[in-house]
Order: structure tokens, then C-alpha cells, then sequence
């Protein structure tokens, strides 16, 4: 008797996936998983950019305020404004955060359910 595997069998479909990954997940976002998906999520994301810039050029929006007129101001507004959003988690996060013995089972409820 020998241990080798048997040989595979050519008519077994592709794994797709990983293992343990739910099928409509594969079904679902399998195509995002060719090696041209981001390189072509990138062309189109960077063409429509530079379509709207474009656009910016050309069409002649009403300013409320003199700095509104400047190429760009709400492009940079608003990547200044979610930058402070997203580092303002972190203040935030600290001042909310729970010491990390909370759970503990020696002290507080926690010790007192077992």
C-alpha cells in the first residue's frame, strides 16, 4: 500500500474563494478578485476626477464667498474636513475608552455572574 494521493481529477470546477468563506460572498464579490480590478477601479476613479476638475473649468458656479471661486475649494475642504473627522476618532476614542481590566472576572460584576 502506498500513501499517495490520488490524481487529481480534472473535472472538479476551480475552488473559488477561501476556505470557509460564505458562497453568496463569492458570488457576490468573486469578480473583484481579478488582478485587472484595481488597476481598472483606479483608470476609471482617476478619468472621473480629471472629468470633474474639467468641468470645474468650464462651468461657472455661483460663489457665496470669495474663496469659493478658487479652483479646487471644495475638493480641499473637503478632504481637510474628513481628515478631521476621522483624527478626531482619536481624542474621542481616549476619552471614551474603557480601562482594559473592565472585563476582568476578578473585579465588579464580571467575577460575581461565575
Amino acid at each position: 500500500m502506498t500513501d499517495a494521493a490520488p490524481p487529481p481529477n480534472d473535472k472538479t470546477p476551480p475552488r473559488l474563494g477561501e476556505p470557509g468563506e460564505h458562497p453568496l460572498s463569492v458570488f457576490l464579490f468573486s469578480w473583484m478578485r481579478s488582478p485587472f480590478f484595481f488597476r481598472g477601479f483606479m483608470a476609471v476613479a482617476a478619468a472621473i476626477g480629471a472629468l470633474m476638475i474639467g468641468l470645474e473649468f468650464l462651468l461657472a458656479p455661483r460663489a457665496y464667498a470669495s474663496v469659493e471661486s478658487l479652483p479646487g475649494f471644495f475638493g480641499v475642504f473637503g478632504f481637510v474636513a474628513f481628515g478631521l473627522a476621522v483624527l478626531s476618532g482619536w481624542p474621542l476614542s481616549r476619552l471614551m475608552r474603557r480601562p482594559e481590566t473592565y472585563y476582568d472576572a476578578d473585579e465588579g460584576e464580571g467575577g460575581n455572574d461565575r
